[in-house]
């Protein structure tokens, strides 16, 4: 994981697409829904919006059950990335990935964003992480 002040610039970025979810169990859903469609839309391939699926939804379901107020996400495009993040209104408790443990039935969200992104963080005192998924 790297902070988001560490990223590079100079990408050329497409403008954010963001959508307000609800504090719902339904968010998570809603989320895959809204990045299919989304994505489809610009003729994203299968793979990448699998991927973005469900890197979207963990996302979502770690503002949901860790976050407060309302959760944004957004989507952007950039010449070589996919660029989700999600943010909400909590206070700054950075998430991190959990040690596994062969018990455990949760928590496994950010390992997964952590294998399917080309990288992932946090901006630095907020509750709003992003991740990049390769369009290639």
């Amino acid at each position: 994981m790297i902070r988001g002040d560490e990223l590079v610039n100079g990408f050329e970025r497409v403008p954010a697409q963001r959508v307000e979810l609800p504090r719902h169990p339904a968010a998570a859903s809603r989320a895959r829904r809204w990045v299919d469609r989304l994505l489809h839309a610009r003729g994203v391939s299968d793979g990448v919006r699998e991927s973005a699926r469900l890197v979207s939804s963990e996302l979502v379901t770690n503002a949901l059950r860790h976050g407060r107020g309302k959760i944004e996400l957004r989507v952007t495009m950039l010449s070589e990335f996919l660029r989700i993040e999600v943010v909400d209104e909590g206070s700054d408790q950075a998430p991190s990935v959990r040690q596994e443990t062969p018990d455990e039935s949760g928590g496994w969200g950010l390992r997964i964003v952590d294998q399917l992104a080309a990288r992932w963080g946090v901006f630095e005192g907020t509750t709003h992480v992003w991740a990049d998924l390769p369009l290639a």
